[in-house]
């Protein structure tokens, strides 16, 4: 895992020592981001696993608009709309919430799975082939739901 990564990671395992009051903590997740990754363009991305909330990060090659500010990471399986968020260093980088409740995963395997198979649909590079056969992805958050089995 970049630098980057790392960073984001001990940012999100410092936070959940302050989150154990939220009504949706899940207390069987701990903090995890197994596929961080360098994409072709350099920007860095992965799938966020929280107890509260699984979120895409991202920190493009390019700068980013100011905190707060809406912006999008674009990919060939669509375009991941998020917030931009600042670590105290100073790293600036994109957050597009993917499940809001967690409490509907039993346990951190079940989260990891959900994330796998999440990872494998968001960093697809779909064949033309496939692009030609399906004329219209479906919405993100509804293949993220048929992922979970409609729980959430």
């Amino acid at each position: 895992m970049s630098v980057h990564g790392q960073e984001l990671l001990a940012h999100y395992q410092g936070a959940a020592e302050r989150m154990g009051d939220l009504p949706m903590f899940n207390p069987a997740l701990s903090v995890a981001m197994p596929g961080w990754r360098a994409l072709d363009d350099g920007t860095e991305a992965g799938v966020l696993i929280t107890p509260w909330c699984i979120n895409l990060l991202w920190v493009p090659a390019a700068s980013l608009p100011g905190k707060g500010e809406p912006c999008i990471l674009a990919l060939p399986s669509g375009e991941y709309e998020g917030i931009v968020a600042e670590l105290e260093g100073g790293i600036r980088f994109g957050s597009a919430s993917l499940v809001s409740d967690t409490t509907v995963l039993r346990d951190q395997a079940e989260a990891a799975e959900l994330v796998r198979e999440m990872e494998k649909l968001i960093f697809a590079m779909p064949t033309p082939e496939e692009v030609a056969d399906q004329p219209a992805m479906p919405a993100r958050r509804q293949l993220f739901r048929s992922l979970m089995g409609n729980r959430g």
